[in-house]
């Protein structure tokens, strides 16, 4: 027996349940990932600007901060297999919507619906597996749950660079939800059908809050997007939008902090460790969004690769993601809760982006890209699995689903943010560059010429993002030793 409060399922079963609770987290995240890979190509497809295109990005991330916030409630009410079973049905629908949208307004809608569908698996996948097991079972779980979700993250940017670079970015969505699909009757099955969740009584459900949190994290997220190419003419309408989003959130979080069952529970995120944990999850959250639209981006639109030949080189980054968690875990005696490996993960990352900078030049080909990419998927172990062991190392039951729905709502909104951000640096930095490169050269372009320059252009902006963020993540690490709330 693996599992004390389900004796009834047999090792094999339990194995089998954790993978599917790994597919189902996975989700989320490979919607993520494919909208910062082929961003750009979507983008072109519908004809908008970027800055318009930002609506899409943060629809999606809105969405998925009302499922968090309802996941807690709601699958108190119906169980987490009910729960689970419902939100894979809407977001079939949400990608399949995606797939059919030929506006942007249509395509805006439709991940506003997967992402309410997509947005709550993670954390309930997660938050199941915790009720599922004691402390000293979880490994069972969590070797099934690990492998598969890393899989499947490793695998989809590969099949989707190569549907998309022959087929068109509306396969995009029908990747997505042809990779949702089979989960569902794996769910009715491998899930427990009697789940060991707290007891606790339930009250009436606060949707007038709800809808103030997430149209607060709208007005807030869209209004920093746009922070880092603010003009005087913008300034009062974005001061307006953050200012309104603060007061709105500042508003919910007292009014869940009064409601005798709130959907989020503010007094049971005070703890020290967790507030640090969030901070650390928060960044690296940020520049994942940062790397995954970035890299891609650099490799199509700067070096003239085709989108499949880049999904194949994320996907061996993700698969050497796939082999540092095995080592990880088959190491983890040795090197659990030492905060000098969250370090040593943001030293990997600076040195990644640090190569890419260098390596993505006019000219580069494969192999002079593929060991920053390598290098970058082997340092989330230490960078996000170190703080996820120790955010969460004391964390009491009855509280832990408050504190996960939380810590993915922080995700979604700074992976979001991150995305934005630079989606609209790298498009202005690239028009700075291109500018001073055209201005250097006298006279009109010849249209082959005009097309070195251009890759030149976007070289050197994303070469400055990737600088910047090397220098972002050495900060992160002298933080990681320095602090003393984790370890």
């Amino acid at each position: 027996m693996l599992l004390s409060a389900h004796p009834e399922l047999r090792p094999l079963r339990v194995h089998a349940f954790g993978a599917t609770l790994g597919l189902v987290a996975g989700v989320d995240f490979v919607a993520a990932i494919l909208i910062a890979m082929a961003g750009t190509q979507v983008q072109h497809g519908l004809g908008v600007a970027p800055r318009d295109f930002l609506w899409a990005l943060t629809s999606y991330a809105v969405a998925a901060v009302m499922a968090n916030l309802m996941l807690v409630q709601l699958a108190g009410r119906v169980n987490y297999r009910r729960f689970t079973l419902a939100s894979l049905a809407v977001f079939i629908a949400g990608a399949l919507g995606c797939a059919a949208a030929d506006s942007l307004p249509a395509f805006t809608a439709a991940r506003l619906v997967q992402g309410l569908g997509g947005g709550g698996l993670f954390a309930a996948a997660r938050i199941l597996a915790q009720y599922s097991s004691q402390p000293q079972e979880r490994l069972s779980l969590f070797w099934g749950f690990g492998v598969a979700n890393f899989a499947l993250v490793a695998l989809a940017p590969w099949l989707a660079g190569w549907l998309v670079a022959h087929h068109g970015w509306h396969t995009l969505f029908l990747l997505q939800a042809g990779l949702a699909l089979p989960l569902l009757p794996l769910v009715a099955w491998l899930y427990p059908r009697v789940e060991r969740t707290p007891s606790r009584a339930l009250g009436r459900l606060d949707w007038p809050g709800v809808l103030a949190f997430a149209g607060g994290a709208l007005l807030l997220v869209h209004a920093l997007e746009h922070l880092r190419y603010l003009s005087r003419a913008e300034l009062p309408q974005l001061a307006a939008y953050a200012l309104l989003g603060l007061v709105l959130l500042g508003v919910v979080m007292r009014r869940f902090a009064r409601h005798p069952d709130p959907w989020l529970d503010p007094r049971r995120l005070a703890s020290r460790r967790y507030l640090a944990g969030l901070a650390f999850y928060g960044v690296f959250y940020l520049i994942c969004g940062y790397w995954n639209f970035l890299v891609p981006a650099v490799l199509v639109d700067g070096l003239g690769f085709g989108l499949d030949t880049v999904g194949g080189l994320l996907a061996l980054g993700g698969l050497t993601t796939l082999g540092a968690v095995v080592v990880f875990h088959l190491c983890l005696p040795y090197i659990m809760r030492k905060r000098r490996y969250i370090a040593l993960g943001y030293v990997g990352l600076a040195a990644a982006f640090t190569l890419m900078a260098v390596s993505a030049r006019p000219g580069a080909g494969v192999l002079d890209v593929l060991p920053p990419i390598v290098l970058q998927g082997a340092m989330p172990v230490l960078a996000l699995l170190q703080v996820a062991m120790m955010t969460f190392v004391d964390m009491p039951t009855e509280d832990f689903a408050h504190a996960y729905a939380f810590k993915n709502i922080v995700r979604e909104i700074l992976n979001a943010l991150g995305t934005g951000l630079a989606v609209l640096q790298l498009h202005h930095g690239t028009a700075a560059a291109q500018a001073a490169m055209q201005a250097a050269t006298p006279g009109p372009l010849q249209p082959h010429l005009a097309e070195v320059v251009h890759r030149a252009a976007v070289g050197t902006a994303a070469g400055q993002m990737l600088s910047g963020l090397a220098l972002a993540c050495l900060l992160v690490a002298a933080v990681a030793v320095w602090q003393r709330a984790l370890r």
